[in-house]
């Protein structure tokens, strides 16, 4: 009896392991032993062709330079050889957006001003911007490019981004200078005899009462008959939503009336004109004050 358990016992293994051989082999022919392999991982199809964007600076942060530099067009390797329609089809969104032009409408304005200050004023024009980022629209103005003015000042808290000022715009007499937000807003700053200081949008990163003293600070940095011109977005640009997320840029917006009252700290006896202007789509609204004399 025990024998024949045990001989019972012998054939169940051997059928076991002929069962077991069998199905490994059906399994080797449908290769369901490999494992199965991972999925291809999508391409980056919703993500803009920009680069990487540098660590913010904590002052005179007026949205970022490197991506401005895209909304204006200015030549760079990043945008040939665009991927995928669906990339360039966020590209294009990003670039003709009403808020873009309005950059890009801004950028003319201010190239206009300087090549004013140099028809009016010539090699004797002492010009200075504030907060420039990488000057682009210096790349517009046609008179500096002729070297006809007397000194272009640009300042910022960044050095980066003023060493990419000197080296694009160095050779045609463009200085630079390294300046904290907090000393333009001191008495110390010996900013002084200029016909033209302007800027493209400090006043968005302030409140009033910093902006106050900003602008009172600017203003008297200027020789008599000498502009102070300062751009700020208006409220209510369509889809400024997707422009602050790109550029990491959160200003201000201002109307009219607040724009003009941040002239409140200047002695208005000292002012010999002042006024608010849209660019063409009604986006961005510039004040413009002369000083008297």
């Amino acid at each position: 009896m025990e024998e024949e358990e045990l001989n019972r016992s012998i054939r169940e293994q051997r059928q076991l392991r002929e069962e077991l051989a069998h199905i490994k082999s059906d399994r080797e022919r449908l290769r369901l032993d490999r494992p199965a392999p991972w999925p291809e991982a999508p391409s980056p199809s919703n993500i803009l062709p920009f680069p990487v964007r540098p660590v913010a600076s904590p002052r005179m942060h007026c949205g970022d330079p490197w991506l401005l530099d895209y909304l204006y067009g200015v030549p760079t390797e990043a945008l040939h050889g665009l991927p995928e329609e669906r990339v360039r089809q966020l590209f294009e969104f990003a670039t003709s957006a009403q808020a873009a032009r309005a950059l890009r409408s801004r950028r003319r304005t201010l190239a206009r001003y300087l090549d004013d200050t140099c028809q009016r004023l010539g090699l004797d024009a002492r010009m200075l911007c504030v907060a420039g980022g990488h000057f682009r629209e210096g790349e517009l103005a046609r008179e500096l490019r002729h070297g006809r003015f007397g000194e272009m000042l640009v300042i910022d808290d960044d050095g980066a981004r003023l060493e990419r000022v000197h080296a694009a715009y160095g050779h045609l007499g463009v200085t630079t200078r390294q300046m904290q937000l907090d000393q333009l807003l001191t008495a110390a700053s010996d900013l002084e005899g200029f016909d033209l200081v302007y800027s493209a949008g400090i006043t968005e990163l302030l409140d009033d009462r910093r902006c106050e003293r900003l602008v009172f600070r600017l203003f008297q940095a200027l020789r008599p008959g000498g502009r102070l011109l300062l751009a700020n977005f208006r409220p209510g640009v369509p889809a400024i939503g997707f422009l602050e997320g790109l550029l990491d840029w959160h200003p201000r917006y201002r109307q009219d009336a607040q724009m003009l009252s941040l002239l409140d700290g200047v002695d208005y006896n000292e002012i010999a004109s002042a006024r608010v202007f849209h660019d063409v789509g009604q986006r961005v609204a510039f004040l413009e004050a002369v000083k008297y004399g």
